[in-house]
């Protein structure tokens, strides 16, 4: 792609009307004006109709919810299986993956010889919501939720997550596992196979 370079002349003398800004000043309000008598009218159209009249994005929160896509990176979760117990089995790879350093995981041993993380902290007042801990963990036993409404406290403490608050059934993670599982795999599948033209999937 060509990169065009645009001069701009600094050097050009301005009118006395031209340095007061005012043309700009009424062009800039005249447009703020034009958009809010638009939705403002919608508004009132779809509370009278039923219809959808806005032109804006704005969502009434909490009147209305937002629609949150698959691929939305929300609160970390830790994966509960169907029987009823974690999935992580404590190797600490996302603890040594992700870059603010905001979980902290004490390994633990089951009677049988399983691996279970008999602690698990997360820091949520830390964490950047990179997703690192969900692309190395090898188990899928953390991922990146849809929850976005318990993101932001008053007090700092109450988002420090135990393992007990960080629990969430598989089965509702099921959707964001199609989407991890699509992104990975054909990028794998490319990768596999030179040849293939297609490119793989963002």
């Amino acid at each position: 792609m060509a990169i065009t370079v645009k001069k701009v002349d600094r050097n050009v003398d301005m009118t006395l009307w031209e340095r007061m800004y005012i043309p700009e000043m009424i062009c800039g309000m005249l447009i703020t004006w034009r958009h809010f008598f638009l939705n403002f009218v919608g508004l009132f159209l779809e509370e009278v109709g039923g219809k959808h009249y806005r032109r804006i994005a704005t969502v009434y929160y909490p009147e209305e919810m937002p629609i949150v896509p698959v691929a939305y990176r929300g609160r970390p979760v830790l994966v509960r299986s169907k029987n009823g117990i974690e999935k992580c089995v404590a190797c600490g790879l996302c603890e040594a993956a992700c870059p603010p350093n905001c979980i902290s995981i004490i390994g633990g041993e089951r009677p049988n010889g399983d691996r279970y993380p008999d602690s698990y902290v997360l820091d949520g007042s830390r964490c950047i919501f990179c997703g690192f801990c969900e692309e190395v963990c090898p188990k899928e036993a953390i991922v990146m939720s849809h929850d976005w409404k318990n993101l932001c406290e008053y007090n700092r403490s109450k988002m420090v997550y135990t393992k007990k608050e960080l629990l969430y059934p598989e089965r509702n993670l099921q959707k964001r596992f199609d989407v991890l599982r699509d992104k990975y795999f054909s990028a794998y599948r490319y990768r596999q196979s030179p040849n293939l033209k297609t490119e793989p999937k963002e």
